[in-house]
């Protein structure tokens, strides 16, 4: 998923917008040059809106030719902005914007190549301009490469089966690949699963089921206090819950945020081992929280998962349920 997300750029009028701010602090006699190559950008990127298209997503194939010319000019201009006498701040936003467009435009080759099935290009129209996004379905063939840098590789995860699939997916060659499992060495007799059937967590029920999702963590965690986590499918999910949510007593609640930084996650493991008092703390499922981390002894003995992390049903889901229906 990550090699495909590497493969996945998108632009969007908004963010090309949102640049402009930032062209203010650039000395006066760039901020002309470089507010009409942000026009010439929002104007290339909705060029590729479908006639008749109003907040809904479409596939598309866009002309690769505008994006290239136009990726030709701000290269141009970032030459001359180099060559000059300014003193690059962090986030410059010429740098920005460079970056920006030639991570789209170096993609398009594949998109491009009437061979590469693995990708398509949608657009997402929204009432401030659009969304163009690159999809790839498939990062293998990119993966495959790699592995000739070394001699020998071990892969391994939590998620590998079946290993045939996740092989190929992985751009590993099935002739020569072993595989082997190995069992998980933690004592099953000191895990307790509960499930509750009681309460649905489908998106339609999400608004009425949060009240009795609130109160089933309270209860549960006032059993047996300690530390926990909730983990839930997205943070607006977690915002409904929380919003409903009362601590037991002695208990403090703590939840992650869209942008958290190293030092505020590492301090909200670091309350976690230090076990001064009972700490539940709210966060999302394939967050910085939920995987990666070790939590050795007490330091969170329970976590309860809202419901499986599935993917929005939309245009790209389904392009890409096309794809893996055909291909694997």
């Amino acid at each position: 998923a990550r090699a495909m997300d590497y493969y996945s750029p998108e632009l969007s009028s908004l963010t090309l917008e949102k640049m402009r701010e930032s062209v203010r602090d650039l000395p006066q006699r760039f901020h002309r040059e470089v507010n009409e190559l942000l026009d010439d950008c929002a104007q290339t990127l909705l060029s590729c809106k479908p006639a008749g298209l109003d907040f809904k997503q479409a596939r598309i194939q866009p002309p690769a030719q505008p994006f290239l010319e136009q990726d030709a000019k701000i290269r141009s201009f970032l030459s001359r902005y180099l060559e000059s006498d300014v003193e690059i701040k962090p986030k410059d936003v010429v740098l920005r914007l460079s970056f920006y467009w030639s991570e789209f435009t170096s993609s398009l080759e594949y998109v491009a190549n009437p061979e590469s099935r693995e990708f398509f290009t949608t657009f997402q129209a929204h009432p401030s301009g659009g969304i163009l996004r690159i999809t790839c379905s498939d990062a293998s063939e990119m993966l495959k490469p790699c592995y000739d840098d070394y001699q020998q590789v071990v892969a391994f995860s939590a998620t590998l089966k079946p290993f045939d699939y996740y092989g190929r997916l992985s751009g590993l060659d099935p002739v020569t690949t072993q595989t082997e499992e190995f069992k998980s060495p933690f004592n099953p007799a000191l895990r307790k699963l509960m499930i509750i059937p009681q309460i649905s967590t489908k998106f339609a029920q999400r608004e009425r089921q949060a009240p009795r999702i609130a109160e089933v963590i309270s209860r549960v965690v006032a059993l047996k206090p300690g530390n926990y986590f909730a983990f839930f499918p997205s943070f607006a999910f977690m915002d409904q819950v929380l919003s409903h949510f009362s601590a037991p007593e002695g208990f403090q609640v703590l939840r992650q945020e869209r942008d958290m930084r190293a030092a505020q996650t590492q301090a909200v493991i670091e309350t976690l081992r230090a076990q001064e008092r009972p700490t539940l703390v709210f966060a999302v499922q394939g967050g910085v929280f939920s995987e990666g981390v070790d939590y050795p002894g007490d330091t969170v003995i329970g976590a309860f998962v809202v419901g499986p992390p599935l993917p929005v049903f939309d245009l790209e889901q389904e392009e890409k349920r096309k794809y893996y229906d055909q291909t694997y």
